[in-house]
C-alpha cells in the first residue's frame, strides 16, 4: 500500500469509529430518562471507575495503549454527563 491508500484506510476506519460513537451517545438520553423516572442519581462514580477499568484491561489484551483508552473514555463520559445534566435538569 502507498501512503494515499493507507490514509484512505485510516479515514474509513475513523468513519466507523465515529458511527459507533454515535450509537453509544444515542443511548445516553435513554439512560438519563431512566434515571430521572426511577429517581436514580445522575452521577455514579463506581460505574465510571468500572467502565474505565474494564476498557483499560481490554486495551491491554488488544495491545492498545491503556492510557490512551482511559483518556478517550474520560472524554466520552464527560460528554455523557453534559447530556444527562440537560435532560435531568441539573
Amino acid at each position: 500500500m502507498n501512503l494515499l491508500e493507507l490514509r484512505k484506510e485510516i479515514d474509513r476506519i475513523d468513519g466507523e469509529l465515529l458511527s459507533v460513537l454515535v450509537e453509544r451517545m444515542k443511548l445516553i438520553p435513554k439512560v438519563a430518562e431512566y434515571k430521572k423516572e426511577n429517581n436514580l442519581p445522575r452521577y455514579q462514580p463506581e460505574r465510571e471507575k468500572e467502565i474505565i477499568k474494564v476498557r483499560k484491561e481490554l486495551a491491554e489484551e488488544l495491545n492498545l495503549n491503556p492510557d490512551l483508552v482511559e483518556k478517550i473514555y474520560k472524554e466520552i463520559i464527560e460528554d455523557a454527563h453534559r447530556i444527562e445534566k440537560e435532560i435531568m435538569g441539573e
